[in-house]
């Protein structure tokens, strides 16, 4: 946990797992209908293949369970009402994801109070950018929300949400979901077991220069 002062302009979210409920999508089943290791990571996986039709064939099978899985999927615990609370502060939100953006627009069909065009910024992996851990999509994100990456707050349910907002300069917070991993807690400024913990991360940071206080 951090104890330095800090100012929250934007919040950036993962999506699986952190917007939405966790299990909605089986990785260890994708990896073996691709041949993954299960040691390894799907995304490099699929970069280490030379074959091209190889390649196409484990893009498009990914590309289809993560279809299924957000079809399934729901918002998470209190993901609604945060955005909302956020939306209310004045604060930009985006979403950074390993995800493709169809798949993503598609699992929105799955919330009733917030749309996919509510948010300020999508960062996945169609975008020019390397993804998560690398820093890449956290700066680019920050950019497009015309903020400091200091002033924005990433927030994510693994080890590589932390390590890119860490990368990144900006202010991390681990959501656990309230559940055990399979790997040691990342090294977050903060961590949360569930959505709603995070209003008081972002009390901490609202700017007071506007003598508005935070809206409950």
């Amino acid at each position: 946990m951090t104890d330095s002062p800090f100012c929250v302009k934007a919040v950036l979210f993962d999506f699986d797992g952190t917007l939405t409920k966790p299990g909605s999508i089986d990785f260890n089943l994708i990896k073996r209908a691709i041949g993954c290791p299960a040691e390894s990571f799907i995304l490099e996986f699929i970069e280490t293949l030379d074959d091209n039709i190889k390649r196409e064939k484990a893009i498009s099978a990914l590309e289809n369970f993560e279809t299924k899985a957000a079809d399934c999927s729901e918002p998470n615990n209190g993901a609604e009402e945060l955005l909302l609370y956020l939306c209310s502060n004045g604060l930009s939100t985006g979403i950074i994801s390993r995800n493709s953006l169809e798949s993503i627009k598609r699992a929105f069909h799955n919330f009733k109070k917030i749309k996919f065009s509510d948010f300020d910024v999508i960062i996945t992996r169609d975008d020019p950018v390397k993804p998560k851990p690398y820093a890449d999509g956290v700066i680019l994100a920050a950019k497009k929300l015309e903020v400091d990456v200091k002033e924005l707050v990433v927030v994510g349910d693994f080890i590589f949400d932390i390590q890119a907002g860490k990368n990144a300069g900006s202010i991390t917070v681990f959501l656990n979901n309230g559940i055990e991993h399979d790997f040691s807690d990342p090294d977050s400024d903060y961590t949360i077991s569930q959505l709603g913990e995070l209003k008081d991360v972002i009390r901490q940071g609202l700017p007071l220069s506007s003598g508005k206080s935070a809206k409950y």
